[in-house]
Order: structure tokens, then C-alpha cells, then sequence
């Protein structure tokens, strides 16, 4: 299915970029897995994202007025369950041509609250390289 393929990809970019990556067993809804982040020992420093994995073409539509990608938050509830969360969501969205982007959807969130109905989705590509600078973010 469209969401192992996804899952098999955010375990070779965490691995590539020298992270760990743990997927949630059946998440129907919720986090699908975490990468927790190695410190300069390569130990794990208990530091971690929580993805939330969308796979496919109806996640994203392309607002012509101004250019943008949106993601529809369909119910409050994911929005405050998010926001919820002891790590950083990262929204992670693959679409049909293969590529996948993602997003700290919680910085969104706090950035337009728990109501908002409509994420701009910013997201930059999901890569080991991409995955390493959230690192240096999150451990510095």
C-alpha cells in the first residue's frame, strides 16, 4: 500500500541520515512513527519528531490565487491531538510522482491555533540531509 511505501521511506531517510526511526504498529490515526535523534557520541538523546504520514494526492490541492499547497484538517480533534504531543508533529506528505515533503505542523498550529482549518503546506523535501540540519536544530 501507498502508506508502507511511505513508512519504508522515512526508515532509509532516518537511516541515511544516521537517525533512528520507529514506526507505531497499525496507526489508523494519530503518529505513525518517530525519529529520535542521535547526539555526537551517536548515542540516542531521548530528542525526537513525531510523523504523521500522508500518502497520495487528495492530502494537498493547489490553490491557484496565491500559489499554495493546503492540507484540510477535516477535524479540530487532529489539530488539538497534535498540539497535544510531548515532541514536534512533522506533517510528511508523498505524493503521485514520488516525491514527499514535510512539516512541523505543530509550529503551525501554535503559529494560527487549535482552529484553524487550512495549513499552508510550506514543506521541504524529506532527506537524510534535511532530517541531519532538523538534528542540529533540535540538539543545539
Amino acid at each position: 500500500s501507498r502508506e508502507l511505501i511511505l513508512v519504508g521511506h522515512a526508515t532509509a531517510i532516518a537511516a541515511e541520515a544516521g537517525q533512528i526511526f520507529r514506526p507505531v504498529p497499525w496507526a489508523d490515526w494519530g503518529i505513525d512513527g518517530e525519529i529520535e535523534f542521535k547526539d555526537a557520541e551517536g548515542k540516542a538523546s531521548g530528542q525526537r519528531v513525531y510523523l504523521q504520514l500522508k500518502s497520495g494526492d487528495s492530502y494537498l490541492y493547489h490553490r491557484q490565487r496565491d500559489d499554495a499547497d493546503v492540507f484540510t484538517i477535516k477535524k479540530r480533534r487532529q489539530a488539538e491531538y497534535w498540539l497535544k504531543q510531548a515532541y514536534p508533529v512533522m506533517l510528511v506528505i508523498r505524493t503521485s510522482d514520488g516525491k514527499i515533503r514535510w512539516m512541523n505542523v505543530t509550529d503551525y498550529l501554535q503559529r494560527h491555533g487549535p482552529a484553524t482549518k487550512q495549513i499552508i503546506f510550506e514543506g521541504e523535501p524529506f532527506t537524510a540531509l534535511n532530517v541531519a540540519r532538523l538534528r542540529d536544530r533540535v540538539l543545539d
